[in-house]
């Protein structure tokens, strides 16, 4: 009964470990751009609005996190937004340029 249970065991631990990277679970692109626009309208109050579509710049292969651009215009000045968005699709902040200066 143990050498039974030992073998399932170690059956499914090999089976884990040949699981490829792609298989564990991600933010798909799609949300992460929506996660990362979101992030970048909070700093303006929801007052912006995005001018261009954001864009999945990075895809770190160890921690499954994505760096997004997101594109913002408030009144007459436009911004770029970068952010990291994890495996729960949770976007954090990196940076903020401001485009034609």
């Amino acid at each position: 009964m143990i050498r039974i249970r030992l073998a399932l065991t170690l059956g499914l631990f090999a089976l884990v470990l040949s699981l490829p990277i792609e298989a564990l679970p991600v933010c798909a692109d799609r949300d992460a751009k929506a996660s990362s626009d979101e992030k970048a309208l909070s700093y303006f109050r929801k007052q912006g609005e995005v001018f261009h579509p954001a864009r999945v710049l990075k895809r770190h292969n160890t921690s499954r996190h994505k760096e997004v651009a997101s594109y913002v215009q408030f009144g007459d000045k436009k911004y770029s937004i970068f952010t990291v968005v994890d495996i729960d699709c949770r976007a954090r902040f990196i940076k903020r340029t401001r485009q034609g200066d």
